[in-house]
């Protein structure tokens, strides 16, 4: 297997010059010499790979559209410039999202579960001292428990519909 050999900044200027002028096969180039290294700065700011594609995706529309305006000397260092910045915006989005459906699942426990959620996770109790302290059976603390994170991993779901990026090779439609 051979691996592309990476280009030089000055390569990368002068396609990112061309893409500026609408060169496709300029901006295929750029994508192929900087994408790997956006994906890994992405994947591992989003630790998903879905968030980071749908990154990548508005990270090179954003170069498509804005190549005149960019760093031309340093056009890996733009590329992940933009890819951090998107990245930690998305990450954000996607912070405050999972914040407000916990909220709102911890809002749907019972007060029971909240309570043994609180017990075990906050006061550092086992389910058997639970069960002690509350009166319940330790089946029922259980029981409690198991529901109570079945409905936390619910909320922990972050439901994306699948974006695949394609390689991009030659014009650009």
């Amino acid at each position: 297997m051979s691996h592309p050999i990476p280009l030089t900044d000055t390569e990368l200027s002068d396609l990112l010059a061309r893409t500026a002028t609408g060169d496709a096969d300029a901006f295929a180039r750029l994508y192929d010499a900087t994408c790997a290294s956006a994906y890994t700065l992405a994947t591992h700011i989003l630790r998903s790979e879905q968030p980071a594609q749908r990154v990548l995706r508005e990270v090179y529309v954003h170069v498509w559209e804005h190549a005149a305006e960019a760093e031309a000397r340093h056009p890996r260092a733009w590329v992940l410039l933009l890819t951090h910045r998107h990245a930690i915006a998305h990450r954000r989005t996607l912070d405050a999202q999972a914040e407000a459906v916990s909220r709102e699942r911890l809002g749907d426990m019972s007060l029971e579960q909240q309570r043994v959620i609180a017990l075990a996770y906050f006061g550092g109790y086992s389910q058997t001292e639970i069960a002690a302290l509350t009166g319940e059976t330790l089946s029922a603390v259980r029981s409690l428990t198991r529901g109570a994170l079945d409905q936390l991993q619910a909320a922990a779901r972050v439901v994306t519909s699948p974006i695949t990026l394609p390689r991009v090779s030659g014009a650009v439609a």
